[in-house]
Parts: C-alpha cells; sequence; structure tokens
C-alpha cells in the first residue's frame, strides 16, 4: 500500500504524475465540498462537484508534470546537472530531495506557489557561458532554447496560458565564494540577464521576465571543497504563480550562514589564537592613556556633521595589565595578512580584543534557510566565527532583483523602522563617529542601500563648527538576522587603524542601538572600544 502511495503520488522521476495525481485527489475534494453546498447535499451534486474539481485539479498539476518531465528530458540530452525544488505556500523552498519520503509532502505540493530549477553544466564541454564572460557557449543556447520552450506557455498544450497570465520568472546567477564578492555579484548579474534575454528571444513574455546577480551570497553546499563550488556556481530558474507569491518567495529568502567562508578561508578566529597565546607567559602590556572624556556640543548637528550623541567614553586598560593584547603578529597568526591601517591611526580607549566581549555575540543564533519540517516556525543557524567576529568576515555582494522589461529594482518589503536612511552617530573616546544613510529592509534585513562614514578626530564644537572629517567612506556591509536583532556590519578597511564595526539593532527599530562595537589597531595591537550611536536629531 505504502508502495503504491509513493509511485502515485510521491514517485522520485520526474516524469511522474505526481503533481496530476494530487491534483486530481485535492481538485476532487473541493469539487465535492462546492458540489455538497450547492446541492444542499444532494449526492448527483456532490459527484458532479467532484467530477469538475477532478478535471481542474488534474490540469493545473498536469501541467507541472509536463514541465518538469520535459526539462528532466532536456538534463539528460545535454548532460546538464538539473535539480527540482518547490515553493512552499510561506515563500519556503523545499527540495525534492526533502519531499522524498515526508509524510506532509502532498500537503506542501498542494499549497506550493512555486517551483524551482537549478542548473548545472556538469559536462566536459564546458559551462553555461564563454571565460569571465556573460556570452552563452554555442552548445548552452542549444539547451537554454529547449529550456524556453518549455516555460514558452504559448506552446502549451494545455491552454494554461489564460491562468498563468500573472505569473514570474525569476533569473538567478549564483558563484561560489572564490575571488572578489563584488565582481561575482557583478559578473552572475551579466549572466543572469543574458539567460533571461535569451528565453525572451524565444517567446517569453518580457513583462514576466526578471533577473538577479545574487553571487555568493546563497550558497548551496560547502565551499571548501571543489564539489561544493560547483554545485553552488549555477543558475536557478524561478517560476512563481503571480505577483504576490513572488513577493512572499523574494521575502523568505535567507542564506545557509553554515556554508560562508571567512577571510581568508579556514584561518583560525583571532579570539580562539589569542588564547592559545595568552596561555603562555607574557610581557606586561604598557599602561594606555586615560580615555579623553568630551565635552556636550552646543551646536545643532547636520547630517553629515558631528553630532550631540549619548557620549560614551571606555575605560582606559589598567595599568600593569598582564593580559597580552592581541600583536600583530598574533594578528597574522589569526588572520594569514597584516593588520591594515591606512592613514594615521585614531585611539578609541578600548580595551584588547582577547577580554572584551564583543557586540555581535547579542544577535544571538542567525535566521537563515528553513529546514523542512520547520515551515511555519523560524530556523535559526549556530553561532559561526565569521558571523560572531568581524575580523573572521568579508563583505559579501549581491544584485538587486530586476525587471527584465526596463531594469528597474524589484522592492519587496518596507525598512526597518529607524534604519530608512539616517544618520546615527556617538563621541567614542574624544572622536566623533558619524554614520549617514544607514538603510535596511525589514523582512530579511537586507542592505538597502551602503552608508557614509564619518569619524571627526578630537572633536571639540565650541572651537571647530565646521570641520572636516579626518576619515570619510562609503564602505561595504553584511546584515545578519538574528534572535536578538540586526547586526550591521561596516568594513573599514584599516581607515585610521580601524578593521570595523558592528552595530546591533533592534529588529523594531528604535533611535538608539542595542550595542556595538568598534576594532581597531593602535600601537600594532587589536583593540575594541564599546560603540553604541543613536539618531541624530
Amino acid at each position: 500500500m505504502g508502495q503504491a502511495f509513493n509511485d502515485t503520488f510521491n514517485n522520485a522521476d520526474p516524469c511522474a504524475n505526481n503533481a496530476r495525481n494530487t491534483g486530481l485527489v485535492v481538485g476532487a475534494l473541493a469539487g465535492a465540498l462546492i458540489g455538497a453546498k450547492l446541492g444542499n447535499k444532494d449526492k448527483g451534486a456532490v459527484l458532479a462537484g467532484a467530477l469538475i474539481g477532478s478535471a481542474a485539479g488534474g490540469l493545473i498539476g498536469a501541467d507541472i508534470d509536463q514541465r518538469r518531465c520535459e526539462l528532466a528530458k532536456v538534463a539528460r540530452q545535454y548532460d546538464l546537472q538539473m535539480s527540482f525544488a518547490a515553493v512552499a505556500s510561506n515563500g519556503a523552498v523545499v527540495s525534492d530531495a526533502e519531499l522524498n519520503g515526508a509524510g506532509n509532502a502532498d500537503a506542501i505540493k498542494k499549497n506550493a506557489i512555486g517551483h524551482i530549477v537549478s542548473l548545472q553544466d556538469g559536462s566536459a564541454q564546458g559551462g553555461h557561458f564563454e571565460s569571465n564572460s556573460a556570452v552563452l557557449t554555442r552548445r548552452a543556447e542549444q539547451y537554454f532554447s529547449a529550456i524556453a520552450d518549455v516555460y514558452n506557455l504559448e506552446k502549451s498544450t494545455r491552454g494554461a496560458q489564460a491562468s498563468n497570465a500573472g505569473r514570474k520568472l525569476l533569473l538567478v546567477g549564483h558563484t561560489d565564494d572564490t575571488g572578489s564578492s563584488a565582481m561575482n555579484a557583478d559578473l552572475s548579474e551579466r549572466r543572469a540577464r543574458a539567460v533571461a534575454e535569451y528565453l525572451e528571444r524565444r517567446g517569453i513574455p518580457r513583462e514576466q521576465v526578471y533577473y538577479q546577480g545574487a553571487g555568493e551570497v546563497y550558497p548551496v553546499a560547502d565551499n571548501h571543497s571543489e564539489t561544493g563550488r560547483l554545485q553552488n556556481r549555477r543558475v536557478d530558474i524561478v517560476e512563481l504563480s503571480n505577483g504576490e507569491s513572488f513577493s512572499k518567495y523574494l521575502e523568505a529568502r535567507r542564506p545557509n550562514y553554515q556554508y560562508y567562508r571567512g577571510t581568508p578561508a579556514d584561518t583560525v578566529p583571532a579570539r580562539e589564537t589569542a588564547q592559545r597565546v595568552a596561555a603562555r607567559p607574557a610581557a606586561a602590556t604598557p599602561p594606555r592613556p586615560a580615555a579623553r572624556r568630551s565635552a556636550v556640543p552646543t551646536t545643532r548637528p547636520q547630517a553629515d556633521k558631528p553630532v550631540a550623541a549619548a557620549a560614551r567614553t571606555s575605560p582606559a586598560v589598567p595599568p600593569g595589565n598582564r593580559t597580552p593584547a592581541i600583536t600583530a603578529a598574533t594578528a597574522t597568526m589569526a588572520h594569514a595578512v597584516p593588520l591594515k591601517v591606512v592613514g594615521k591611526s585614531l585611539d578609541f580607549g578600548g580595551t584588547p580584543l582577547l577580554e572584551t566581549k564583543l557586540a555581535a555575540s547579542g544577535v544571538g543564533a542567525v535566521q537563515q534557510k528553513r529546514p523542512l519540517f520547520s515551515l511555519i516556525s523560524t530556523a535559526y543557524a549556530s553561532d559561526s566565527p565569521v558571523v560572531s567576529e568581524c575580523t573572521q568576515d568579508r563583505p559579501r555582494v549581491s544584485g538587486a532583483v530586476k525587471a527584465l522589461k526596463d531594469g528597474a529594482t524589484y522592492r519587496v518589503n518596507e525598512h526597518v523602522p529607524g534604519l530608512y536612511g539616517k544618520t546615527w552617530t556617538q563621541r567614542v573616546n574624544g572622536h566623533q563617529v558619524v554614520i549617514n544613510k544607514v538603510a535596511v529592509l525589514a523582512s530579511e534585513a537586507s542592505l538597502a542601500q551602503f552608508p557614509e562614514l564619518k569619524v571627526y578626530a578630537s572633536y571639540d564644537p565650541a572651537s571647530n563648527r565646521n570641520p572636516k572629517p579626518d576619515v570619510s567612506l562609503r564602505p561595504e556591509v553584511n546584515t545578519y538576522l538574528g534572535e536578538g536583532g540586526i547586526l550591521y556590519r561596516i568594513f573599514t578597511n584599516g581607515a585610521a587603524g580601524m578593521q570595523c564595526i558592528d552595530i546591533l539593532y533592534s529588529r523594531q527599530g528604535g533611535v538608539a542601538a542595542k550595542d556595538g562595537n568598534i576594532v581597531y589597531a593602535h600601537d600594532k595591537q587589536l583593540y575594541v572600544s564599546p560603540f553604541k550611536p543613536v539618531i541624530a536629531n
């Protein structure tokens, strides 16, 4: 009985009639209920309703079955690595492998709002594109022509065009995490657009097609191995039933953070290395100057100038402190690269990294892709050095979802309250740190735009009302959505000795950050200073 059920409704063969059979049953049940209601439970009305429902459900299901079967045939013909997934009713992606043998597979399939085909070229005849370009190979043109014909509703023999008029097709280019993240995102976008344009030339309506260069941000496998990196180099074709389903899918997307590698890959976290060094005899750390207390500015702040903000100083390292700091040599052991210092380094009055609790710990476990059996509840990834220490992370760039018809960015959600282009600031050991244009989208806590970072060294508003910033950057930023809030991570690339800045915001926004810190190099050592900016009024 169980085997017969699987063969009928959950067969692993893409050319089996799973969706059609499920559609028939679901349609029959729905039709019977309608017939009972209309016919006052008359047996004839119930039977008629069931027959009508079966026909409708079978038609919709058969269209899905046919598409999967035809795509599987293309994959076999051209020796392509192709995998399938459903988009569940809450926008979560559920792979065929996850569905196989699942007790609730029928319910997921019945309520699915979309379908995803992930495509790799595993043959020895080359990939989808010419090397380092967005030009399709001759062979790729052939199989993308065949794939486009599968999605071309005008060529469908089942008359599904009217019912699918509002559908959306999204072409997503993905890369592994080797090389420049920004260049990967740019190349993957150009490649995704090239495929989108090719599908349009094969008859797919332009207004239905979207594209995105996701770069390395959404890995599906471990980047430590070549096999995993090959899996991550892929093109996804995402088909959604309508605009509402499209938005729901985009809002539900989460990276698999456990597949993120640090920079450089496979290094020991700085804290772990420091702990090893701390176990050895060490010379006393020289006393550091006391932190300078900042005066309260008397002028009204402007968006791009130093502002009065809950001035906060960090205690100096006590004289005679014998805890070894992270030295340049230690940092080299931890990161395989020297500490970056660009320009004159500033002292933010912090404490050695080893003895400081980092603000990133407050974000808790970060939200990631929902597993199969947690489609309703949120899933969180366990802590990792990449997320918990900004010195182990690196910028990861993903392009926006864009419409093929005009290149416009597809917006699906609103900003987090307070994180919609506002200016945040705080005085740290006498230095005014200002971050303009902080903007984060609500659902995925994704970056809406790059901010502006300005630092005014030894700022005294009484003597200098119009100062020039000692540091002025347009830095790259990673964001992470966790149980404890939104981690806003700024990569400062050694400016004034700053290695990186973490700010922990509430998921509900607000006017003050929950926590934060600046990691910086000073006197060839690595220190951490608290940083809890507030919105400039």
